[in-house]
């Protein structure tokens, strides 16, 4: 009896939560539709969403693609308006559904998981979007990204042209070849070249890169991981804290340079120099982490700028020095972003739009009431098995 409770009152509450995300979609749409988003810099709606929605990017994305598409779904959207659907069903709906197969596919989204409904869907190529009269020639997908996870990993993805894989495969191989050789990886003698890993190969092919720009450049460090070393342990440059163990070991490598800092700062060079030092640098841009404009996420490419400049006696010191990205950066200097206060301080530094308005660091959302009344109408799903063969939507054919 208390499981069947528990039970209603989440499913009370997810109806709630569905129907509030459905409101949130209709507003994001109307900011679309009178490009509201449009701002002080912001580069595109999803990154005004994020903003001001405190979500991450990859969930404004989806709102946005939501709102653009969900027009074209009349009963998805009324579900999804009565809590009936959450936003990962309805986000697969407009992502992948033909419109044409709106209600069915409505109907089926209200008993499968989301796990089931994408399985049904998979067969379905992204809808093109009915804006444009002529698909745009489709270019080759060439990417590569890579990040720190939130537990604390580092991943890389990379998506690239058939000959281009091919030469990163074939490089990966002869590394691979290379290290089962020599002996430097593996379990020693007697092993097998499947006992070397292509992460050791990978790692080994960019050990040998550093190192050629390190016999080019010796007297620079441009090469070298660099470990901020403080009171509370270290960490990597703009990267996670790691374990006293894993500090202990790449400690021991002379290719990666310690920088010591006291409570997080360097030597301050006042007015000795215009350029920051490296050793500035490195630390500012520990400090910040990427862009502090409010709402810009560029973490990589960033300028370091004088909050008060140096033609207007400004030092090349720490409190002074403030990282953004190049967009923001030329924004500043044509006069349409004010910038001032202490870059040390967290919460120090002041941004300003050309008509002097503060922008806040994120959106501020309402608080809802002490007693808010559930009034979804959500159906978790049954849980049983689906067998996608057996689905099928009558396709309307075009007149």
């Amino acid at each position: 009896m208390e499981a069947e409770r528990l039970e209603a009152e989440m499913a009370d509450v997810c109806g709630v939560l569905h129907a509030a995300t459905a409101a949130l979609v209709r507003l994001i749409g109307q900011v679309l539709e009178t490009e509201a988003w449009q701002g002080f810099g912001i580069r595109s709606a999803e990154q005004w969403v994020a903003w001001k929605c405190g979500v991450s990017p990859r969930r404004a994305r989806t709102l946005v693609m939501v709102a653009r598409r969900l027009s074209e779904f009349p009963e998805t959207r009324a579900a999804f308006g009565a809590g009936e659907l959450g936003e990962d069903s309805v986000g697969l709906i407009c992502r992948l559904a033909p419109t044409a197969v709106d209600a069915d596919v409505a109907e089926l989204a209200r008993n499968t998981t989301v796990t089931q409904l994408r399985r049904v869907l998979s067969e379905y190529t992204p809808q093109e979007d009915p804006a444009e009269e002529e698909p745009a020639p489709v270019e080759e997908k060439r990417s590569v990204s890579f990040n720190h996870t939130e537990n604390g990993t580092w991943r890389l993805s990379a998506e690239l042209p058939p000959d281009e894989g091919a030469v990163w495969e074939k490089a990966l191989s002869e590394a691979r070849d290379e290290l089962f050789r020599s002996g430097e990886a593996g379990p020693g003698p007697g092993a097998s070249p499947a006992d070397v890993s292509w992460a050791d190969a990978f790692v080994a092919i960019a050990e040998k890169s550093l190192a050629a720009e390190a016999v080019a450049r010796p007297h620079r460090d441009r090469h070298m991981v660099l470990f901020h070393l403080g009171r509370d342990g270290g960490h990597l440059h703009l990267g996670p804290g790691l374990s006293e163990g894993l500090q202990r070991y790449i400690a021991c490598d002379r290719r990666v340079r310690p920088v010591f800092e006291a409570d997080g700062k360097p030597v301050s060079v006042g007015r000795a120099f215009r350029t920051v030092p490296d050793r500035t640098r490195t630390v500012v841009e520990d400090r910040d982490r990427g862009c502090r404009v409010p709402g810009c996420d560029r973490s990589r490419w960033l300028h370091v700028h004088h909050l008060r400049h140096w033609e207007d006696g400004g030092p090349t010191d720490t409190p002074n020095l403030i990282c953004l990205c190049q967009h923001h950066h030329r924004l500043h200097h044509r006069g349409k972003l004010g910038i001032e206060g202490n870059a040390d301080d967290p919460d120090g530094v002041v941004f300003t739009d050309d008509r002097g308005r503060r922008l806040e660091s994120c959106g501020r959302p309402t608080p809802p009431g002490d007693s808010p009344t559930p009034s979804g109408n959500w159906v978790p799903p049954s849980g049983e098995r689906l067998d996608p063969w057996a689905i099928y939507f009558n396709e309307a054919v075009p007149a």
